[in-house]
């Protein structure tokens, strides 16, 4: 599995790629392109990274990507099918003067915020997931309209949160290969003891080496982030009503209980057992 510049290929007849993907083409690695990226999960579960963001995702999500931002939707499970509904379009797809008309600026807005990437929730997804799947019936200019629409609902809408904390722009291959290869590592060994030593020789890195590298690529420092894949996972435990905040805390790869609650409370902004509270979870 090798990170690239993603190009994405249009055909002579459309000026934007709509089109869904399925196991095992649903999957590629932390890759960015220069295109936009509106991501309807249609089928799986798993870790959406976008920027520095980490969260988990299911049937539903809805994610508005711009370009260079580097992202991965990686599946719980690689032998359970996954799938979603991708729409791809470059800013000029109308031409490169269309953008700048008054009408566009909400628009030109949204595309701002897109670079942070957007988690789009309520209504706005309910209504936005049936136009992408109405729109991959269309053709010609009823096709362009359309996407219009969307995009028009979208900027105007109050249903957008922004994912990553900061603005992180795709590098070359060989550093997303780097990344990708830490994530890999982190996703399949985040129950167990990771040392930064161990990460960084996988990598051919020193380790101060790597700490300067992973904080400058991802915006965090890698303790952090390993924090944030375990508290991820704390979560789907902690939703399961046999589940104690204790043994969560074990199963997720943490030593301490006091750390769990620290760590959880630092990501989330609430403790584990406020977190069951919340979720009616006893």
């Amino acid at each position: 599995m090798k990170a690239h510049v993603q190009k994405l290929p249009l055909s002579k007849n459309s000026s934007f790629i709509a089109d869904t993907f399925i196991t095992p083409y649903f999957e590629t690695p932390w890759h960015y392109h220069t295109e936009y990226e509106l991501v309807l999960i249609i089928k799986g579960q798993g870790t959406r990274f976008v920027g520095n963001h980490i969260s988990d995702y299911k049937e539903g999500n809805l994610t508005f990507i711009g370009p260079d931002v580097p992202h991965l939707f990686r599946k719980e499970n690689a032998n359970e099918e996954g799938g979603s509904l991708v729409i791809h379009f470059r800013e000029d797809f109308l031409g490169s003067t269309f953008i700048q008309t008054p009408e566009m600026q909400k628009i030109v807005a949204l595309f701002r915020r897109s670079m942070m990437g957007l988690n789009i929730t309520g209504q706005t997804a309910q209504v936005v997931r049936e136009q992408m799947y109405h729109l991959l019936d269309l053709q010609g200019m009823d096709r362009i309209l359309l996407l219009l629409s969307i995009l028009n609902i979208l900027a105007q809408s109050t249903e957008l949160e922004m994912l990553s904390s900061a603005e992180v722009a795709g590098q070359n291959s060989r550093d997303n290969d780097r990344l990708n290869t830490v994530f890999d590592y982190v996703m399949t060994h985040f129950r167990s003891e990771i040392k930064l030593e161990e990460i960084a020789e996988i990598v051919h890195m020193s380790y101060s080496g790597f700490c300067r590298y992973f904080k400058n690529r991802t915006k965090k420092n890698f303790t952090h982030f390993v924090n944030e894949v375990r508290i991820g996972y704390s979560c789907k435990l902690l939703l399961e009503k046999d589940v104690s905040v204790a043994s969560a805390c074990y199963l997720a790869g943490f030593n301490n209980l006091a750390n769990f609650n620290e760590q959880f409370k630092k990501v989330l902004k609430l403790t584990p057992y406020q977190f069951k509270q919340k979720n009616n979870v006893y």
